[in-house]
């Protein structure tokens, strides 16, 4: 009797450990530092998966993190092969959760020195400015660069590692541009961490918060993972927000 038992806990076990497996989220990101990463451990790290992980603690849900190509991830999400991808905004065509926890910083990075004042790149005729043909950009954005008459050069990146980050400034050698247009929180790292000689002009160009997306026949699903995420405190926020980023 007590084999009997034991085995029928042991089915009972299985049976809901495989139940809870069926349960899974599954969540697209582009590397993007410090927001959504791999570690050298295979591990999703970042600002925003971190932020997520906190959400779901408690939840029945199996997380489960890809790594893909921006369009890759939207494509994904197209095609039900993932619930959410991070990262969007309007320009990207989703039904988005109703919260930021990540803001496009957008800034204009050009080679140190080149320029005396920020009114000598604004005095050029027609700047080149370096953009990824990967992305969406919204219409205030493509609006700001007619409006400086800026010749615009498309450029697909993908960052698979850290280091590929040097190699997407290196357009600003020999001023083949006269400017990237660039995630400012991202690109400080690679400049600090490579000790590049760029810099930024002054003014921001242009800040777009940043959402998870979804497709709108997974409204239910959305629904329970943004509940989720408005009991995240805004201190648990801070918290991984200096463990990334410091104080």
């Amino acid at each position: 009797m007590r084999v009997f038992f034991f085995l029928f806990a042991v089915f009972v076990c299985t049976v809901s450990q495989a139940k809870t497996n069926e349960h899974i989220i599954n969540i697209c990101f582009e590397r993007w530092w410090p927001y959504s990463f791999f570690d050298q451990h295979k591990q999703a790290q970042g600002i925003e998966v971190e932020i997520i992980k906190a959400a779901l603690i408690d939840s029945d849900y199996k997380l489960v993190f890809h790594e893909l190509p921006y369009r890759r991830c939207l494509a994904g999400v197209a095609n039900n092969t993932f619930d959410f991808t991070l990262h969007v905004d309007k320009a990207d065509g989703f039904a988005t959760l109703n919260m930021s926890f990540t803001t496009w910083q957008l800034s204009l990075a050009v080679t140190r020195g080149r320029f005396a004042s920020p009114d000598d790149f604004y005095q050029l005729a027609a700047p080149r400015v370096m953009i990824s043909e990967d992305y969406n950009y919204p219409e205030q954005v493509i609006n700001s660069l007619k409006a400086i008459n800026a010749a615009i050069v498309e450029r697909s990146f993908y960052e698979q590692i850290h280091e590929d980050g040097k190699i997407f400034f290196s357009v600003l050698n020999n001023n083949r541009v006269d400017a990237v247009l660039v995630d400012k929180v991202w690109a400080l790292e690679v400049i600090k961490h490579h000790q590049l000689a760029v810099t930024f002009l002054p003014s921001p160009f242009h800040a777009e918060p940043q959402l998870m997306g979804y497709k709108s026949s997974n409204q239910t699903l959305a629904d329970y993972v943004g509940a989720k995420l408005h009991r995240v405190t805004p201190e648990q926020i801070q918290t991984i927000k200096t463990q990334y980023l410091g104080n």
